[in-house]
């Protein structure tokens, strides 16, 4: 039951807050070791519990005139009020909300400006700058973006699929795999205007290769087909 309590006083805050950065697209370059995550969300267990004790102890202060509930400032106290299951409800009611607006802040204003100087930096040391996403599968597939690609091996010549991006894995699914919608409009889109090619996403490992059309001139061809479509009728 200590371990329990132990557990989600002085470790579940960071957890939450490891999981909403995760999900707010701000990840490791490689997978975390069960070693290495805990030892993260130990980091990370600071931050996210000195603010939620702030409320709380906000909140108590404020709520005194009706209540002798006492505040919270050391870990002694801490561990001395985790016996409470009422205590334990509200600290991890409050851990999640405050573990998830700092998350929000950091991932939209504060880990922008972080790789910003250290690129700064890299680039003073004459080293690329690193890109916003932690791999070139991310960079290219998980953007907010309608994506019209083509889908082939090397050793497998004239054997392809055409269509537009629905969805993408994320960055730690162990295959990598692509939806594709309207795959026979496409392909009969793309062979009909003969559509240029902006990128290639290339896949050394398994020779599997993906062309990104340019996005403007399946617009172009969308709205000519469009238009030819109207005039007819």
């Amino acid at each position: 039951m200590e371990n329990l309590l132990g557990t989600i006083v002085f470790v579940l805050p960071g957890f939450l807050m490891y999981f909403w950065l995760q999900s707010f697209g701000i990840n490791p370059v490689v997978k975390h070791s069960p070693g290495e995550f805990t030892a993260i969300a130990a980091l990370l267990w600071l931050p996210a519990s000195f603010a939620t004790l702030l409320l709380y102890n906000g909140i108590v202060s404020i709520s005194r005139v009706v209540s002798h509930t006492d505040v919270v400032w050391s870990i002694q106290q801490l561990k001395d009020r985790s016996g409470s299951l009422t205590f334990l409800l509200v600290f991890l009611i409050l851990s999640s909300i405050v573990s998830f607006m700092i998350s929000v802040i950091w991932a939209k204003w504060l880990h922008p400006v972080q790789m910003k100087v250290i690129n700064k930096i890299r680039n003073w040391r004459g080293a690329a700058s690193l890109s916003k996403s932690p791999s070139v599968w991310d960079e290219v597939f998980t953007n907010n973006d309608a994506q019209v690609v083509e889908i082939g091996r090397l050793d497998k010549a004239g054997i392809t699929i055409v269509g537009c991006i629905n969805k993408a894995s994320r960055t730690f699914e162990p295959e990598r795999h692509l939806n594709l919608d309207d795959v026979d409009f496409f392909t009969d889109l793309v062979q009909k205007h003969s559509i240029s090619v902006a990128k290639v996403f290339y896949d050394t490992k398994s020779g599997t290769y993906v062309k990104i059309f340019d996005p403007k001139e399946i617009e172009e061809a969308q709205l000519k087909d469009l238009n030819v479509t109207s005039s007819a009728e």
